[in-house]
């Protein structure tokens, strides 16, 4: 009994080790500073995911083959399709995400995290 009871303990540590890992993911991945224009190689946005701070600018790449949308409310870049690269002013902080509507479906989707400096 005394030895199960020992299995039993360690065990249990191993369970809640393993919970309390499971609720923290880790840190989150450090993001580039965006360049002053994200590109389109291929079927995707270099870099696909970066930051700028609140008030700065960034242009993204655009084309008639690749015509570049934003999603989510409040997002600066429009919803209506751009065919032509633009430069997109950040106000807000947050997570703001784009696509190719051509190839979407592909995965062709960005995003610019805004933060406060």
């Amino acid at each position: 009994m005394h030895r199960f009871m020992r299995v039993g303990f360690g065990f249990l540590g191993l369970l809640g080790l393993f919970a309390a890992c499971r609720n923290n993911p880790g840190p989150s991945p450090v993001l580039p500073n965006c360049p002053s224009t994200i590109q389109i190689e291929g079927l995707a946005y270099n870099p696909s995911s970066c930051k700028i701070s609140v008030g700065q600018s960034v242009s993204i790449s655009a084309s008639p083959t690749h015509p570049l949308r934003g999603l989510g409310a409040g997002n600066p870049i429009p919803t209506t399709p751009a065919t032509t690269t633009q430069s997109y002013t950040f106000s807000t902080a947050g997570t703001y995400e784009y696509e190719c509507t051509a190839h979407s479906a592909q995965g062709m989707k960005g995003s610019i995290t805004v933060v406060t400096p």
